[in-house]
């Protein structure tokens, strides 16, 4: 092709749009060479009989120093271009300029120009910084140009003597780059000198997009869907529409709790508008500089911005900072634990989640478990035991179906949903209780009839706690005291302990026994102090408090004789009042129900009396405390056992452990041998002389 056939297509292409990016970088960098080749033409870094050349910023020899001494100060190309120069460059630039006006494709250069509202010596800023990163070439044009091999990126003083605008004197074009803000945002760290582009830039310019990182996410409202429907807080969701609605440029701060669902209420928002946002967590020492980038990349994507974590800044003029951060969308958005009060100085507005109740949270365990087939319990029962916020509930309740498909099964456990319930549970009362495995169930339980019966109901206060309260509506009738709170009271192994296992394994809760020397403290107000902590951290583990031997937290108060009895009151008090304000399951066993305060009788929801046990029930907790699969001989006389040692069910399992070994020891089956030698040494431990006259038949056996 010769060089009228080229000068043809040039001609033709200016009727044509660019029809891809690269078309339209091409003809920039030709312009962009052209200026730079008529920089350098009138560029002397050292005089023609140099030889140093490739010791650019590194010596500065004698000639240079003359030469640059005698130099003429370079004013802008602009004013040291001939005619002929001029023209040539200008039809440069209006060829890129008349196929651009023709373009119908929105590239992401052209796209970022209009944005950001560039003026023509900011888009040439942004090409010269681009150039680098298109073609390494201009690293060496550029270290040459500023004389020095090191400053490979363009400098501010080479971008405003190449495209210094006409009329403008180059002192005024060198402070466009000491203003903050603006187009410079588009620049890493623009105040040390270098036109570099953010990475974010730089990604958008060649992908037309940015990716999320770490700390900064995307929802993209007219192709993404939230996880889950809205199922509660319709209320704060239509606020926050009327909010988004409004012409006025403002700030709007969602306040709730810990996966209360604040950026679930603004993916919704976002997926009804059809709008993108960054989310962007802001917390930590750096937080400014997390907010500047995730501004960016709003801008650049056109989305809204939301920043999240605010409440990790007590910084007050970090907080303007994030406040006034430049943004061109005229919404912005704040997510936080609590609520600001009015502390934000631009127009705002502050809206707050409310509280989750025991109604939304069966909404909300029925939503997501609605595709699900449950066995074993019911989403009334979940939400009446779980105190969980919504996130909590699509975690635990997604988790147990994943868990459930695992093990092949078409249906969710009771035992595996309270597990991943339990999984999202956030607490730290293991640092005031320790934590007790249920072991036993109702079968193991040897109480009278009356006993297990009440036992038995105590738990239906939890199973139909949502059907009495809401459904039949007694929730309006009692608004606070809403827990369960159990005593048992009996001697000293009757089962109490035992008891707080079954009902423990028969709501499927975790049971935390409470350290009382963990908790009394001889300081004033220390007991209070930790009293408060566990039934805090009570509420968040949603799990079962059970105070042991609790005469000595609960005791009777007293007349007030001095400073000691009054405390001791003062903590008997606060006791009654955080036990009746808990919501949750609380179990209380005593050996001395006497010294018990007669205002907590009225509080307990069941007073269960513990009998001694008599000869027969005796019988029977001696035969359901051997396994079925231990070896026993067939002259155990458990009547006998039964009748002749007045012990409680603690002491009998004592006796046949001690049984069971003994006969491991000697490597036979368990006999009645093994099973008196057990009891007398049981009774010897408590001093308690046994004869051989109560012995009777079977005295010779311990004379083996």
């Amino acid at each position: 092709m010769d060089r009228e056939d080229v000068r043809e297509a040039d001609v033709e292409n200016l009727n044509h749009g660019y029809a891809t990016q690269g078309q339209f970088v091409s003809d920039l960098m030709a312009w962009l060479d052209l200026s730079l080749y008529y920089y350098y033409c009138r560029h002397q870094w050292l005089g023609p009989s140099s030889e140093l050349k490739n010791m650019l910023g590194v010596v500065v020899t004698r000639e240079e120093f003359e030469h640059n001494l005698t130099k003429s100060a370079l004013r802008g190309l602009s004013t040291q271009l001939s005619a002929e120069e001029k023209r040539q460059l200008y039809y440069a630039r209006r060829t890129v300029l008349l196929r651009v006006g023709k373009t119908t494709k929105d590239f992401p250069a052209l796209s970022l120009f209009r944005r950001f509202g560039l003026d023509s010596f900011q888009r040439s800023c942004v090409i010269l910084a681009w150039a680098v990163e298109l073609d390494k070439k201009y690293e060496r044009l550029f270290a040459y140009l500023q004389d020095d091999m090191s400053r490979k990126a363009p400098e501010r003083e080479l971008a405003a003597q190449l495209f210094l605008p006409d009329g403008e004197e180059l002192e005024a074009c060198m402070a466009r780059f000491n203003r903050p803000g603006g187009f410079l945002r588009l620049f890493e760290h623009p105040e040390r000198g270098a036109l570099v582009l953010c990475p974010a830039v730089m990604e958008y310019l060649s992908t037309g997009t940015v990716s999320d990182r770490p700390g900064r996410t995307f929802f993209h409202g007219a192709t993404q869907t939230p996880s889950a429907p809205l199922l509660i807080h319709h209320e704060t969701a239509r606020r926050l529409d009327a909010a988004f609605a409004s012409p006025d440029r403002l700030c709007i701060l969602l306040s709730g709790a810990e996966g209360s669902g604040k950026r679930f209420q603004i993916e919704h928002l976002f997926s009804r508008q059809k709008k993108d946002c960054v989310f962007a967590d802001v917390s930590g020492e750096d937080a400014l500089e997390k907010a500047q980038e995730a501004a960016l990349a709003a801008d650049l994507t056109g989305a809204y911005l939301c920043l999240r974590c605010l409440d990790d800044d007590g910084d007050a003029a970090r907080m303007d900072a994030l406040e006034t951060l430049e943004l061109l969308r005229d919404k912005r958005f704040f997510l936080s634990r609590n609520p600001l009060h009015g502390r934000m100085k631009t127009l705002s507005v502050e809206l707050e989640i409310p509280p989750v109740t025991e109604e939304e949270r069966l909404t909300l365990f029925q939503g997501a478990l609605s595709d699900s087939v449950i066995e074993g319990c019911t989403a009334e029962e979940l939400a009446a035991k779980f105190r969980f916020q919504p996130a909590q509930i699509r975690l635990a309740c997604t988790q147990a179906a994943g868990l459930a498909r695992l093990e092949g099964n078409a249906t969710i456990s009771a035992s595996i949903l309270h597990r991943c319930c339990y999984a999202q549970a956030v607490h730290r009362l293991g640092d005031l209780a320790s934590a007790v495995p249920p072991a036993y169930t109702w079968d193991d339980v040897v109480l009278p009839e009356a006993q297990k019966r009440l036992l038995r109901e105590a738990c239906d206060h939890i199973q139909y706690r949502h059907q009495v309260y809401y459904q039949w509506g007694f929730g309006k009738k009692v608004t606070y005291g809403r827990g369960l709170s159990i005593l048992m009271a009996g001697s000293p192994g009757t089962g109490k302990t035992m008891c707080a296992q079954v009902i423990a394994h028969q709501l499927n809760m975790e049971l935390y026994k409470i350290n009382l020397s963990q908790i009394v403290s001889k300081y004033i107000g220390e007991t209070e102090k930790n009293l408060r902590a566990v039934f805090q951290e009570a509420r968040r583990a949603n799990c079962i408090l059970f105070f042991d031997e609790c005469d000595a937290l609960f005791g009777k108060r007293s007349e007030v004789k001095d400073a000691h009895d009054r405390n001791a009151n003062v903590e008997v008090a606060y006791l009654l009042q955080q036990i009746e304000e808990y919501d949750g399951v609380c179990l209380l066993a005593t050996n001395l129900i006497g010294n018990i305060d007669e205002a907590f009788m009225r509080r307990m929801t069941y007073v269960v009396r513990f009998p001694f046990p008599d000869p027969p029930t005796r019988e029977e907790i001696y035969r359901r405390m051997i396994p079925p699969s231990a070896p026993v001989e067939g002259d155990i006389d458990w009547a006998f056992l039964a009748k002749t040692f007045e012990l409680s069910g603690g002491y009998i399992k004592n006796i046949a452990l001690s049984a069971a070994f003994l006969a491991a020891g000697e490597g036979v089956p368990i006999s009645m041998r093994h099973m008196l030698r057990a009891a007398v040494n049981e009774l010897k431990k408590n001093e308690i002389v046994v004869v051989r006259e109560q012995l009777r038949e079977y005295a010779d056996l311990l004379d083996d």
